[in-house]
This record gives structure tokens, C-alpha cells and sequence, in this order.
């Protein structure tokens, strides 16, 4: 299980799922579409992604041909995990249930990191970032609540390590709830 093949197929597998994330999330929330960050995101997917939305077109603002491409890469990435690290058998269809964990452990951790790498640069970055913008816009809808509750305190906002500490207490939760299912996920 710590191949490099492993590593690499693993990883490979985690962008994907992220990759696929975003396009979804940059689409609900409307960020803007001429952002470099954005244009590679859509650069990326739009090869899979384009054929079957001609097969599958969206259900209102919802892109159906991306959350499919997502289910499936997730349903993959979790049989390869399973097929690398026990000895379940390669198809059983509990699958099915934690391709929809390793979506939402996908999910909270790219939460997680964009939120770190979004307070990083707001710390150094002295002028406009088209990622810094892109985070902005997809993080901001989850951290203003908090921010309305708890406000800056003087020049230090903790939303951020607030919103950080929420995620690490579900992810607890979720280890308690689906246990091993939720430790495969998440390797």
C-alpha cells in the first residue's frame, strides 16, 4: 500500500475528484468565469465532461453530466483503495454508498485546504491573485456566517480557524459513524 504506484494512482485519482468538485462548486456559486484559475478548471474537464453533457444535460443549475463523471471517479478511487489495501471483494454494493463518502471526505478536504491556503495568502499577497480571488468566492458563502457571529478580533479574523475546527469535529464524527469505511476514504 506505500507504492509509488500507489501514491501515484491515488493522487491522481484525488485531483480528478477535486478537479471535478470545483467545476460543480465554481458553476453553483457563479464565480467568475474569465479567472485563469477557473479557465483551467474548465479547460480540464471539458474533454469528459462536454460529450456527455449531449447525453445528459443539466437539471436547472444542476450539472448532471459533471456530478455523474464525479460519482463514477469516486466509485473508482474507492475500489482501488479497497482492491489496495484489503482483502474485500473487488465489487460489493456497500461501493456504492461510499463512493458518496469519498465525495464528501473529498469535499470537506478541499474545504479544508482551500481555506488554509487562503488564509496563507492573504498574509503575504499584497496585490490581486486570481487564485486569492477563486477562493474568495467559493469560501466566502461558508465564512460569513461565522464571521457575523464571531467578528474580527482587531485585525486577526478566526472564522477561518472556527470553520477549520467545525471540519475536524465532523470528520471525528464521521470515523465514529461509518468507521472503517470512513479511514479507507480517507487514505
Amino acid at each position: 500500500m506505500s507504492s509509488p504506484l500507489f501514491f501515484i494512482i491515488n493522487t491522481l485519482l484525488t485531483l480528478c475528484i477535486y478537479a471535478f468538485i470545483l467545476r460543480a462548486w465554481m458553476q453553483y456559486t457563479q464565480v467568475n468565469f474569465y479567472n485563469p484559475f477557473t479557465q483551467f478548471i474548465i479547460k480540464c474537464t471539458q474533454p469528459i465532461v462536454g460529450p456527455l453533457r449531449k447525453v445528459l444535460p443539466p437539471i436547472g443549475s444542476i450539472d448532471t453530466a459533471t456530478f455523474l463523471i464525479l460519482y463514477i471517479i469516486a466509485l473508482l478511487k474507492f475500489i482501488f483503495l479497497i482492491y489496495s489495501a484489503t482483502t474485500y471483494p473487488l465489487f460489493s454494493g456497500i461501493y456504492l454508498l461510499c463512493a458518496l463518502l469519498t465525495i464528501v471526505y473529498s469535499i470537506g478536504n478541499l474545504i479544508f485546504w482551500m481555506l488554509i491556503v487562503r488564509a496563507i495568502l492573504s498574509w503575504i499577497s499584497r496585490s490581486y491573485s486570481p487564485l486569492e480571488e477563486v477562493l474568495s468566492q467559493l469560501t466566502e458563502p461558508l465564512i460569513s456566517p461565522i464571521r457575523r457571529i464571531v467578528p474580527p478580533i482587531g485585525s486577526i479574523d478566526i472564522s477561518f480557524m472556527i470553520f477549520v475546527f467545525v471540519l475536524m469535529i465532523l470528520n471525528m464524527v464521521a470515523m465514529h459513524i461509518f468507521g472503517q469505511w470512513w479511514f479507507i476514504v480517507s487514505l
